[in-house]
């Protein structure tokens, strides 16, 4: 009894865990990920959606954390922010905002988006329109002339 107790428990741990798709990109892509040490969000997107990003995207994503309150990232958060072609200047210092280097940069985050943000990443890789779903609070690079 006790067997098929831990077996059915076993299957039921199985079939709830979250399957991660594997990503085929032809290119490397950086994403810059900006947070604040006490900000829930930030801390949620760097325990959910950036071990769910390494596994879709293996060796093709690279990802640097930048803390808000350290003093030097702020020349590399200004540079982001400086060649984002819309950027809500009452958002400046908000945490989280991740950047996917020359496409894109979100402000926010919630538990949950990991698949609509990797679907993202890979539609502007791909140079396809992104997705509806984490539209609100983001901005896209400014062209390049």
């Amino acid at each position: 009894m006790k067997k098929i107790l831990i077996f059915l428990l076993a299957l039921i741990l199985c079939a709830c865990a979250k399957t991660v798709p594997e990503r085929n990109i032809d290119t490397k892509v950086k994403l810059l990920f900006f947070y604040i040490s006490t900000c829930s969000e930030c801390k949620a997107f760097q325990s959910e959606a950036i071990p769910y990003l390494e596994k879709s995207f293996g060796e093709n994503i690279e990802i640097e954390l930048y803390d808000l309150d350290d003093r030097q990232t702020k020349e590399i958060y200004d540079n982001v922010i400086d060649s984002l072609a819309d950027f809500d200047e009452s958002m400046y210092g908000m945490g989280p905002m991740y950047a996917v280097d020359t496409y894109y940069a979100k402000v926010g985050y919630t538990s949950g988006d990991e698949e609509e943000l990797a679907n993202d990443i890979e539609k502007a890789v791909k140079h396809q329109e992104l997705g509806y779903e984490l539209e609100a609070y983001r901005f896209y690079y400014k062209e390049e002339k």
